[in-house]
């Protein structure tokens, strides 16, 4: 294991009144700076498992780093020293960002800098967990200049509660009373309070596996397994292989991930059965033979699942005994659709349904209404207040823009192009709605948006939500 020692300076609270360097560059605090270093180094000084020290982030830059990072080689010049706002690595020897999107981590890979580069803190880990971890690791892996990653965090802080019934919970920022707080930005990291994994963790440990399986012909059982080992190879690894149709296990089949040398590639050969016409996947499971200090022998290294034939099955068409031709009644305001059983009727001012009736029983309890909000993840609610208030999102307005009713053998369409924009600012998205109600009862639609004008950078994802009688 390889560990970047942090010495921790972290006064980032100071952009908010406008210099985050205001201690950083001030001569006055040089002493405090430089002894908390220097502490650091002789308390951690005999592990050799550190290879980095690192001076801390999100401080600005000034005097008071310089002097750190020299106090730190003089103290010891066999370690690298590490320090986030040094954008321009001026004294460090690594250079660093925080939660840098990928194209520019890979722009930062295609151009070097001189010195190695490190992303220092990424994958904010609340909620469910991070997000691209796959899309950064696939960064990491193309290019030798830049080392990795360190994921903020590796657990949740809150502060187990029970109440009045025994129900056990954890508490954050506000639930003392307290103000101001960071509310729940306690709780971001890869494990729970007590210890007990989350669903990110479980994300990362598949991407970071040290193992990679890669399909290359299916058809004829062929895969390729990756060793991104540094210094061992595979001889102690276990590759299990299951072939399954829906539910039913077909075959089973273990190999010895034997001769694969660090940071190389050998080809695999799966056995095959005979495959009918149900839908069936290979699932494979790398598991590490030996016991270790953190896992009892057999312990799963990593999963992967590879599609081998889709459900051939022909269905049965469902067919109608009383379906009849659709018939259309076409007036000023509305147009409706009727069926053997059911009626479907769509305004001319909105484009939309306000009727839809199914053996006599109304299904429809509310219109259908195009939907650009979702739940928010928590590290979202910023761009929320930062973003779709300030560009009033929230109140975006839609006007149908034209009508338009095809009919044809067995089906009718409905199609209505409408504009949603929010009141006074010059951007929106045109819509096009395509409703498909076929002589079987049917009812279909397609939804689809084009922005136009300055739209903001985040674009949401576009639904609607309507009422539907259960």
């Amino acid at each position: 294991m390889f560990v970047m020692a942090e010495t921790d300076v972290e006064s980032h609270g100071f952009a908010n009144v406008g210099d985050i360097s205001r201690i950083t560059d001030d001569p006055q605090w040089e002493k405090v700076y430089v002894e908390r270093i220097v502490r650091h180094i002789h308390a951690q000084k005999n592990h050799p498992s550190i290879i980095i020290w690192s001076l801390g982030n999100e401080s600005g830059y000034g005097c008071n780093i310089r002097a750190m990072y020299h106090a730190a080689k003089a103290l010891d010049d066999t370690r690298l020293v590490h320090y986030e706002e040094d954008r321009d690595a001026e004294v460090v020897d690594i250079i660093s960002t925080m939660y840098t999107r990928v194209p520019l981590m890979n722009e930062f890979g295609e151009y070097p800098h001189p010195k190695p580069r490190i992303i220092c803190e990424y994958a904010h880990a609340m909620g469910n967990g991070p997000g691209g971890l796959t899309e950064y690791q696939n960064v990491f892996y193309k290019h030798d200049c830049i080392q990795g990653h360190y994921v903020w965090e590796w657990c949740d802080h809150g502060i187990q509660a029970q109440d009045d019934n025994g129900n056990v919970w954890y508490k954050f920022g506000g639930d003392y009373g307290d103000y101001p707080n960071n509310y729940n930005f306690c709780l971001d990291g890869l494990i729970y309070s007590d210890q007990t994994p989350r669903p990110g963790l479980k994300e990362y440990k598949q991407v970071i596996a040290p193992v990679k399986i890669h399909a290359l012909d299916l058809t004829r059982g062929e895969l390729k397994v990756e060793n991104k080992l540094w210094f061992t190879t595979l001889d102690d690894y276990t590759l299990h292989a299951e072939v399954r149709a829906e539910g039913e296990t077909l075959a089973t089949q273990q190999i010895k991930l034997r001769d694969v040398a660090p940071n190389s590639e050998a080809p695999l050969q799966i056995t095959l059965p005979q495959l009918d016409a149900r839908e069936t996947f290979l699932n494979i499971t790398v598991t590490k033979d030996s016991r270790t200090r953190y896992s009892e022998a057999g312990h799963s290294i990593a999963t992967y699942q590879f599609p081998l034939k889709e459900n051939t099955a022909q269905p049965v068409p469902f067919a109608p005994n009383n379906a009849r031709p659709l018939t259309l009644e076409d007036d000023r305001l509305s147009c409706t659709v009727r069926g053997y059983n059911f009626a479907i009727t769509f305004s001319k001012m909105s484009g939309k349904p306000t009727s839809w009736q199914v053996n006599g029983e109304s299904l429809l309890t509310r219109e259908p209404k195009i939907n650009f909000f979702k739940p928010m993840i928590d590290n979202h609610k910023q761009e929320y207040e930062g973003l779709w208030q300030p560009n009033h999102l929230q109140i975006m307005q839609e006007h149908l823009r034209d009508f338009a009713v095809e009919q044809s053998d067995g089906e009718v369409l409905i199609i209505s192009r409408t504009v949603i924009a929010p009141p006074v600012f010059d951007f929106g998205m045109r819509c096009t709605y395509i409703w498909r109600i076929t002589a079987d009862g049917q009812v279909n639609v397609a939804l689809s948006g084009e922005r136009y004008g300055d739209y903001p950078h985040i674009i949401p994802c576009i639904g609607f939500t309507m009422g539907i009688n259960g």
